[in-house]
């Protein structure tokens, strides 16, 4: 008896580990993928751990105040057309693909402008190379949820556009606005 009483200690533990794991991995795989542009990579993160840090370049439409926290995804999947900032999350209600900053993330509120992509050591030295080709425009593939979670899944790159390689290419184009205390009178009278 106290040899099934052993095995039934040690079975149970391990299959409630496996239940938990099963459906770990099948919320993983629940949900809406989508192709976010991506730009601001830093390749050296990759050789302190194996992962890739970006920062996502949603295609918005209207500008977005302070932090970007909710956003409305439209598009044919895995095509991303436009992501529409939303004030709070009842501006959500009727949006079929909605987006929310989590603040358990590991970039909390933030996680709607930044990414961390996990990889293995062997796919690490690849695409080390390919972040620091100028002419590839990074893909990041996420998994968005029902609830409004999404999980960076995937990266992968293509040729930049014309439109983007212009717009890359183009010198900073500032207005020159001279200090306040250049374009005040001081006062003093001229020689």
């Amino acid at each position: 008896m106290s040899r099934l009483l052993r095995l039934a200690a040690v079975l149970i533990p391990a299959l409630g580990l496996a239940g938990l794991w099963g459906m770990s991995d099948h919320t993983y795989r629940q949900g809406t993928e989508w192709e976010v542009p991506i730009m601001g990579y830093d390749p050296r993160d990759i050789l302190r751990g194996h992962y890739v840090e970006f920062t996502y370049d949603w295609p918005r439409e209207g500008a977005a105040e302070g932090r970007l926290a909710y956003l409305c995804l439209f598009g044919d999947p895995p095509r991303l057309d436009r992501a529409v900032p939303a004030e709070s999350e009842a501006d959500l209600a009727d949006c079929a693909h909605p987006a929310k900053a989590d603040p358990n993330h590991i970039y909390g509120m933030s996680s709607l402008e930044r990414g961390r992509l996990y990889l293995d050591q062997n796919r690490a030295r690849v695409l080390d190379k390919q972040l620091r080709n100028r002419d590839q425009r990074g893909i990041v593939t996420i998994r968005q949820r029902e609830d409004g979670s999404f999980t960076p899944i995937a990266i992968h790159f293509r040729p930049h556009t014309p439109e983007e390689r212009a717009g890359r290419d183009m010198p900073e184009q500032r207005p020159f606005t001279p200090p306040p205390i250049m374009d005040t009178p001081s006062g003093n009278p001229r020689p």
